[in-house]
């Protein structure tokens, strides 16, 4: 344990701590498939700003619509929580709003295994470039009688299920205060895949490999009671322990696992 203390503090000395974050910022700006945290900052901002000049920022740009082919292929530990939830209310959903939903992974992964009979239209909310990308694949996989796609929330009308998987922490805006812009709530919202710290709420930037990327780590009790502020009730809320999210030299704002969770509009 003493030499284990030492180390530590020999690690955090002005020289050492300074090299070791000079060798991060180099890996930081030229990674490619990584998925890098650093910086802590006031705003997106000042996060965009601080963004190496090696990498776009953010999703809306040809390389990243082309990301996550695989995980329509197949399921991940992170995808069962809302397997069971959309299983168990199928009766209530026929319309789901996907949220960042990507090309439209979810629709094409969830469908091995739910039974889609009852859902009406299924469509992705997402940017430009990555929403071109989803029409291509649907209209190639004759899925456009359900699956369409939006870059804006506020069309997010008269929808039974909102499904936010991987993406609002993407978001500087609070889920909330968008969510009151509506002309009618959903009646259940899905959140997974999500950092949500005890303590604290921290802005960072994210290697996504293709581009770099404002993120943000909500406190979860904020999350909640603004949620709860719209009459939702929390109905469970789980971990996803196979996904963390370590920012380099800041340990006490990283999560070592992310939430999940499902409400119902009361």
């Amino acid at each position: 344990m003493e030499k284990k203390l030492m180390l530590i503090r020999v690690k955090n000395t002005f020289p050492i701590l300074s090299l070791r974050k000079f060798l991060f910022e180099k890996k930081f700006s030229s990674h490619q498939n990584v998925n890098y945290f650093r910086g802590v900052f006031k705003d997106f901002e000042e996060a965009r700003a601080s963004a190496p000049s090696t990498k776009p920022i953010g999703y809306d740009n040809p390389v990243s619509s082309q990301m996550y082919k695989e995980r329509a292929k197949k399921l991940h530990s992170t995808d069962y929580p809302v397997l069971f939830w959309m299983e168990k209310i199928k009766s209530e959903i026929s319309r789901v709003f996907d949220f960042g939903g990507h090309f439209g992974i979810h629709y094409y992964a969830y469908e091995k295994l739910l039974n889609f009979d009852n859902i009406e239209k299924w469509t992705v909310c997402d940017v430009e470039h990555v929403c071109s990308e989803g029409r291509k694949i649907a209209k190639k996989e004759d899925d456009l009688k359900k699956l369409s796609f939006v870059t804006d929330m506020k069309l997010c009308k008269d929808y039974d299920l909102f499904l936010a998987n991987g993406s609002i922490q993407y978001l500087e805006w609070e889920l909330h205060e968008k969510l009151l812009e509506l002309e009618k709530l959903p009646s259940y919202i899905i959140i997974n895949i999500t950092p949500l710290h005890p303590t604290t709420a921290t802005i960072t930037l994210n290697n996504i490999g293709t581009a770099f990327c404002p993120y943000y780590l909500r406190k979860e009790s904020e999350f909640l009671q603004g949620m709860q502020s719209l009459g939702y009730e929390l109905l469970d809320l789980w971990e996803n322990d196979s996904k963390n999210c370590f920012i380099a030299f800041e340990p006490e704002r990283s999560v070592s696992y992310y939430r999940g969770a499902i409400m119902k509009k009361m």
